[in-house]
């Protein structure tokens, strides 16, 4: 049912798409975690989660029928990732921690056209296998450890075009944060636990250009986002 809906949609999509058939892109986000936030002059509570009816999901590519040139909003191979470097950076630093890293192709639409992405990460600790590495397994030693499903990052991204190229981000951060000093307390009673989760939200509205790195940040995490001609990738 969900790859009929899927087809469904994209069938719709390409037909609003013919004028840009020459013309996509391929967007690409890194969202990373500061391992050491400096709170000291924030005071923080927790965000309402708005949960957009209208995003569109992104498609793996191993799904893809491989005679299909071009489809919309499905994710790239790693490969083709144009930030691996800053990804890299981040990665082997003690101040930063990636959380998602992947980029996905679009054609480039009207506003009235644009759809926004939805981006969202849990944290599982299941371990992803490939088909051929069943001997790897390793059996979760509690059942907790093999269904654990938290949420870590959700939200939504749209590129949209008109005489200018304009993203617009609403992503929340479901954060873990040490709370026994309440620096970051804003008009809320938490209990006497020393760890408490707080929804984190990052939402602004950006004119960008082509091939650009821009950065959307706050005390507690950031986005990195490039946007480029597909032709180029």
């Amino acid at each position: 049912m969900k790859k009929i809906k899927y087809t469904l949609t994209i069938f719709f999509l390409l037909k609003s798409f013919t004028a840009f058939a020459d013309s996509w892109y391929q967007v690409e986000i890194i969202i990373f975690d500061r391992l050491n936030p400096d709170l000291s002059e924030e005071k923080w509570g927790n965000e309402e989660h708005v949960v957009r009816l209208d995003t569109i999901e992104l498609y793996p590519n191993y799904e893809i029928n491989t005679d299909q040139r071009l489809t919309p909003y499905m994710i790239m191979d790693k490969k083709n990732n144009r930030m691996t470097g800053v990804y890299r950076v981040l990665k082997s630093s003690s101040e930063y921690r990636p959380l998602v890293h992947l980029s996905w192709q679009q054609p480039a639409t009207k506003r009235s056209e644009s759809r926004y992405v939805h981006i969202v990460k849990n944290d599982s600790k299941e371990k992803i296998l490939e088909k051929n590495d069943q001997e790897s397994i390793i059996e979760p030693e509690f059942l907790d450890d093999f269904t654990s499903n938290r949420k870590v990052i959700d939200g939504s991204i749209r590129i949209r075009s008109n005489f200018y190229l304009h993203a617009d981000l609403d992503l929340y951060y479901f954060k873990n944060l040490y709370v026994s000093n309440n620096t970051y307390k804003k008009d809320i009673e938490f209990s006497n636990q020393d760890i408490e989760e707080l929804v984190i939200n990052i939402k602004e509205s950006r004119k960008i250009k082509l091939n650009e790195i821009h950065y959307f940040d706050n005390p507690i995490y950031g986005v990195i986002l490039q946007v480029s001609r597909l032709s180029e990738s």
